[in-house]
This record gives structure tokens, sequence and C-alpha cells, in this order.
């Protein structure tokens, strides 16, 4: 983990250096989740996670972040706390010729199931990503080709030069698992297959995951001797179960609500995550930027930060958060389109999920301004797992959504093409627009990271002077923990869970 390799990548430029402490919360469940465990027999660690898998834990999915946070799956390179590249799977690595990568592989790896990683596993695994519909976000705007380099190294190949192809490498959506995870390509599933110091042995993929230490982990032997998943949505549940005891950490809790907690049960670390407000283009309503425009006046009049987060959340500058990406400071103001009078339409779709609590409560807020301005407004709040198809869809008129912008490739670049371009796999706005395609191509050949983060300034702009986006606050993790120590420094919430996590009560 100390070592590195000899030409890495340029530092990511979506959090700079700045360490996070991502941490989740656990139950109190017993594998196959009935019941409590006996924390005089087992050191497990009990945790309340709160989003429920939507894809049966495919990592080409928001689920790949679940099994990658509870241990069970690696990639072959991660980020560091600083967010660098690290080793991981991978010993080293090397560019090898403009379009080329070169990794070498640990020796030492064995699957869950028995299966030893080789050359061949991993050129599958990475195969079977590129091959995938929708591709992974981590692949927006370009794919990959992995092929054999000898009975020890991978060489990964792009069809443009790809300078960030190191960081798209430690998303969690393009983990490495054994062979029998891909016998429905569409759906890898980890269980039973990861190479993480915990292997999920059981899970209804609906209220608990259960994973057992890995004796033969490559790292050395796990320090619990296992992990107690459980999915809670809801996040005052989330709050009484610390509260009570029944879980040693509580991810995601109601900013509104931790007064509750002593502070030193409580962790708050700002993040690169916005709150945004997203406008879909297909919406026969606001497809008019003038329409757009009334939106974005009438939400901008709301202080959201200083009263539903209790002054425990930012207020938001742009799509990028400054205060954790230095680079994104200093930004002009939007010249925005003019406003139009209120259209005679049908009520505008608002929703927004349940899982972080401060969502709907800012989706009623919003809603409520629109009707002062003289929309009819619909809320629809629901479960996460139950909307992400609708959202992708473009089943709303606006659509209330807090968005980590470095977490699938670690680069503001690759999380505007996203969120934003035309074949986007995460455009929740619907937008389109090829010129801002065109600029979007010509930066992700930027290798330079202080050019690449202006190219991505440069494209926020335009997006928010089209009112695709309102930025409404910037986030922070909100954590209770007890007893809890070596969770995983990361700056992408990501990874929590390590072989050194450890729990005492």
């Amino acid at each position: 983990m100390t070592h590195r390799t000899p030409r890495r990548s340029p530092r990511p430029t979506a959090a700079g250096a700045l360490a996070l402490v991502a941490v989740a919360a656990l139950t109190a469940c017993s594998p196959g989740g009935s019941g409590s465990t006996d924390a005089s027999d087992e050191a497990r660690l009990r945790f309340a996670y709160a989003f429920t898998p939507t894809t049966a834990l495919s990592p080409y999915s928001d689920d790949a972040t679940t099994a990658y946070a509870a241990g069970a799956t690696e990639t072959l390179v991660r980020l560091d706390p600083a967010g660098l590249p690290e080793p991981s799977l991978a010993t080293r690595w090397e560019q090898v010729d403009p379009t080329t990568w070169r990794f070498e592989l640990r020796d030492d790896v064995v699957f869950h199931d028995g299966t030893p990683m080789t050359v061949e596993t991993v050129v599958a695994a990475l195969d079977a990503a590129a091959a995938a519909e929708p591709a992974p976000r981590a692949l927006a705007g370009g794919t990959i080709d992995a092929r054999a380099d000898g009975d020890g190294a991978v060489l990964v190949a792009t069809a443009e030069p790809d300078p960030v192809l190191v960081q798209r490498l430690t998303s969690p959506e393009l983990v490495v698992l054994a062979p029998d995870a891909y016998a429905d390509p569409a759906r890898p599933t980890p269980v039973g297959t990861g190479t993480g110091p915990y292997e999920i042995t059981d899970t209804d993929l609906s209220t608990s995951m259960t994973l057992e230490a890995n004796p033969d982990y490559w790292a050395g032997t796990p320090a619990l001797d296992g992990v107690d998943v459980t999915f809670v949505g809801d996040a005052g549940a989330r709050l009484q179960s610390f509260r009570s005891g029944q879980v040693d950490l509580a991810q995601a809790l109601p900013a509104a609500q931790l007064d509750q907690i002593d502070d030193d049960q409580l962790l708050a670390v700002p993040l690169p995550r916005t709150v945004s407000l997203h406008l879909t283009q297909t919406s026969p309503v606001l497809a008019d930027p003038g329409q757009r425009e009334l939106v974005r006046a009438a939400v901008a009049e709301l202080d959201l930060a200083g009263t539903i987060y209790a002054g425990r959340a930012e207020p938001a500058g742009g799509l990028f958060n400054a205060a954790v990406s230095a680079w994104a400071q200093d930004r002009d103001e939007p010249a925005y389109p003019d406003a139009a009078a209120v259209a005679e339409a049908g009520p505008l779709r608002l929703a927004t999920f349940t899982d972080r609590p401060e969502l709907p409560e800012m989706a009623t807020a919003i809603a409520d301004a629109l009707r002062a301005t003289g929309f009819e407004v619909e809320v629809v709040a629901r479960p996460y797992d139950e909307m992400e198809a609708d959202y992708l869809d473009g089943a709303y008129d606006l659509v209330v959504m807090s968005r980590s912008y470095g977490q699938d490739t670690a680069d503001p670049v690759g999380y505007l093409q996203a969120d934003f371009s035309c074949g986007g796999t995460y455009n929740l706005s619907r937008s389109c627009d090829p010129d801002l395609d065109a600029e979007l191509a010509a930066a992700q050949t930027l290798a330079d990271p202080d050019e690449r983060a202006a190219a991505a300034v440069a494209v926020e702009q335009q997006v928010l002077a089209d009112v695709w986006a309102v930025p409404l606050v910037h986030d922070a993790t909100q954590f209770g923990f007890e007893g809890v120590t070596d969770l995983a420094a990361d700056p992408f919430e990501r990874a929590v869970v390590t072989h050194t996590t450890s729990v005492q009560r």
C-alpha cells in the first residue's frame, strides 16, 4: 500500500487532497438477518446501510458501492486518503503508449469461491464490464479492451488516449470477480465471488446481507469475524438503532436531529457531494428555458442549508464544492435566460427519494416556492430503489438528487459526461447539446489536472446557464459511531470496512 508506481496518472481533481473518513452504519442482525449477534462470542460489525440494492448487487449500478463498502469486492487500483491511486489487486502500473497501460497483478489472490485470480480472470472481468449495457458510469464516454501480457500482467487499452484511465479503474463498478460471478453477464454477482477481506455468504437483497471473514485474504487475516449489514432506508430508524445501541455505526443520520447524539459519537465530514434540482428537458413545460428560469429564480430564494440542514450543510455555489475542490473557487455567475410567464399546463411532478431524510423536506419547500410563483406541483417521494428507473426514463419534471461528483471516476469531467452529455448514463436532466458534448470530448483528452479542472468549470457554467440543474446545498456525511476503529479513509464515499477495522463493546 505504501509503494507508488513509476508512472501514475495525475492527481484526481475531484476532491483535491482532502481525506474523508467514509463511515457507514451497522445493524444488529445475525447471518441471514434474524436475531442479534452475541458480541462476547464474536467480533462482528453491525452495519445499517442507508440504501437497498436495486439490481441484485450488480457492480454495473449504484449497488457497486454496497459490496465494496462492506469489504467484499476490490478493484485493480484504489484511492488513498489523499485521492491518489494506490495498488490493490494490481501492484504497479505504467503507461506503455498513448492508449495502453500495463498493470502487474498480485500473485497471491484467491476469490472467495477458491478460484485463483489469474490474468485470464482479470481480463474476463474487465471485458465483461466493457460489454455491459448500459455501460458502467466509470466508462462513460469510452470503453476499454483488456488482454493478457504474459502470466502476471494485463494490458488495458482505450480507443483514444485517456489520461484518467487509472482513476476509472478505481471505481467499484470495475471490481474483479470470479468467473462464476458472470453467469448472468448483465448482472454479475459479488455473492461468494469477490476478493475482499469479507465474503458475502447470505443476502435477501432487500433487508440484510451477511459477510464472514476471509481467512485467505491476501493482505492478512481480517480483524473482525464478520459484518452484519441491514438495509435501513428510514433515517429516523437508523438514528434510533444507534441511540439504542443496536448498531455500531449509523450512516446518513438526519441533520436536524443530531443534537440527540454526543459530540464524541458524531462524525461530520464535508464531501464532494452536491444536492441539486434537475430540470427534465423532455418535460412539456421545462423544455422552455424561460420556464426553467422561473423555477431557478424561485428556488434561489430558499435557505435550505440553514433551515432543513440546521446549518450542517453549505449553500451550493455550483455543481462543485469549492470547500473541498479548490479549483472550483472564484467562478463567474452564469448568464441565465430570461424568465417567461408561467405556462398553463398540468402540475409539474417533483420527485425525490426518502433514503436521505432531508430530501423530502427540501422537495416540500421547493414545491411551496414554485406554487407561490404560479406553478401547480405534485410531490413524489419514495425509496430510491423504487424510483431509479423512472428517474433515468425522465418520468418526472423535476428531481431533487444528492450526487457525489467524484464517486464514479474520481474525475469531474467524467461526472459531467455521465450526468449531462447526450449519452450520459445518469442524465436525470435528459439534456443533450452536441456542442457541449464536443467540449466534454475535448476535455477528456487533457492530461494536465489544472487544464482538466478549468474545462470542467467551463462546462459547469454552461449547464447552469441553461438551467439544466440548480445546485442547492453541498452535503456532508453525518455518521454516528461507537467503539469502531480503523475505518477506511476514502474521499469518495466508497470504502468503509477494511481488514483492520475492529469494534469494541
